[in-house]
């Protein structure tokens, strides 16, 4: 039992130093089986998703996905998209999968105001990846010796939806950290979109504008930290940042024209 609070300690002491070295913690799992792991459940994901043909949606993506991931930092995982025509479960986020597996889907793109706030809702997902959340997550489980507790295998919203339909209950301390891990991600989301030359207040807006209120979905048993804090912690963090002039970014309106186009009716 000592052992095992004290790799828990060590993984919390790591956690702390997310920001900094995106991946590190205590992790049970390999680079290789961590991939093996994503590309698994990325296959059962997307059987049941329906693809858009769409190389030039495609491709927008893939770019503001690739120049964003060259920013993050962490493992070197190969981060590979998709856009799919289905928003996972009710909200319009990115699904991702350990080892470097996304799917975007067609609402999110539609949803977005700005390039800048799709590139936000794209930097937390790839920044949950780089540093390893949902396999971090799961050694914790086996750790407290949770036996059968599923992995966490998409994040964020998505994957608060998800739990909060099934039939098992998070063991607290797992919450607690889900919650930091939501909000590491925001902040190495904002580092990283200012880098990558995006606003990073235009993922607060786009939070602000689709996150639901305090009132309405914070429950003892969310994974979510409430909307008036992650808001708080982003503003923060894009306070820290050195003052930068950031550019209007065309091409979303042409992408939200050619999805309308050619994304099967919901």
């Amino acid at each position: 039992m000592k052992r095992i609070l004290c790799l828990i300690s060590l993984g919390l002491g790591a956690m702390a130093q997310q920001a900094r070295e995106p991946g590190k913690g205590v992790n049970f799992y390999s680079i290789q089986q961590e991939t093996a792991l994503g590309n698994q459940l990325a296959g059962e994901f997307r059987q049941g998703t329906r693809p858009v043909e769409s190389a030039a949606a495609l491709a927008y993506v893939n770019w503001i996905g690739q120049r964003l991931a060259s920013q993050m930092g962490g493992p070197p995982f190969h981060y590979t998209f998709e856009l799919i025509a289905d928003s996972p479960r009710r909200l319009d986020e990115v699904a991702n999968f350990p080892g470097g597996f996304l799917f975007v889907p067609a609402s999110l793109i539609l949803e977005a105001k700005d390039e800048d706030e799709l590139a936000g809702m794209l930097a937390h997902a790839i920044a949950h990846i780089a540093s390893r959340d949902e396999t971090r997550q799961a050694t914790r489980a086996e750790l407290m010796h949770i036996a059968g507790m599923p992995l966490i295998s998409m994040t964020g919203w998505t994957g608060t939806a998800m739990r909060e339909g099934e039939s098992w209950v998070m063991p607290l301390a797992l919450l607690q950290m889900w919650r930091r891990y939501e909000l590491d991600a925001d902040l190495l989301a904002v580092r990283t979109m200012a880098a990558a030359g995006y606003d990073p207040a235009a993922l607060a807006r786009y939070v602000e504008r689709v996150e639901p209120p305090d009132g309405k979905q914070a429950k003892l048993g969310s994974a979510l930290p409430q909307r008036s804090r992650r808001l708080e912690s982003i503003r923060a963090a894009i306070g820290d940042l050195p003052a930068q002039v950031y550019g209007p970014h065309e091409g979303l309106e042409k992408m939200k024209e050619e999805l309308r186009r050619t994304a099967p009716p919901k």
